[in-house]
């Protein structure tokens, strides 16, 4: 089974240049190439030429305008910039959660979260974190701090476990030992 990663690379990679996406346009029968892709491929065509889809062979026409007038893949590039930002996330440290929710309705910038907050368990960059500190109760502590709090819930967690379990095998191993 294809792992979560492997598909986002295919759907981010151009069948023609084995890279990621660079302004992606879609064909009629819906695959997308890169448009410098594109032009390498059909540089002997004009516009108002019909040829092939490099993918499923399906014929379509050149525009009017040429191959940069063909639709602009949104879709695939989106997640383009999702992938950037989750592999930059793993350079330089989790994304602000809610620079990530306003990108997704305004394309705005996601910055690297510094802070989280207990009380709305979000991730959050120094100016989102502003209104979580004017006259508000809730809890913020620095973003490593959280980790390492989560980890030593666990901990403590499977440490009471353990005992529960160490108890259990001395308990049995007395009856056995006893008869």
């Amino acid at each position: 089974m294809a792992t979560a990663a492997a598909v986002a690379d295919d759907l981010t990679t151009c069948p023609i240049c084995c890279e990621v996406f660079d302004v992606p346009k879609a064909l009629p029968c819906l695959h997308a190439f890169c448009l410098k892709c594109l032009q390498g491929h059909f540089k002997d065509k004009r516009p108002g030429d019909e040829v092939p889809c490099p993918m499923c062979r399906k014929a379509f026409q050149i525009p009017s305008d040429g191959l940069a007038g063909l639709q602009h893949h949104f879709i695939i590039e989106r997640l383009v910039d999702i992938q950037k930002a989750s592999s930059s996330e793993l350079e330089e440290g989790p994304l602000c959660d809610v620079c990530l929710y306003e990108s997704e309705q305004h394309f705005g910038v996601i910055r690297t979260a510094t802070t989280y907050c207990v009380d709305c368990k979000l991730k959050l960059c120094d100016p989102c974190s502003r209104p979580h500190r004017r006259g508000s109760a809730h809890l913020l502590i620095p973003l490593g701090a959280e980790v390492e709090q989560e980890l030593n819930q666990r901990r403590g967690k499977h440490k009471d476990k353990r005992n529960k379990w160490s108890y259990i095998a001395v308990t049995v191993s007395r009856i056995f030992v006893s008869k």
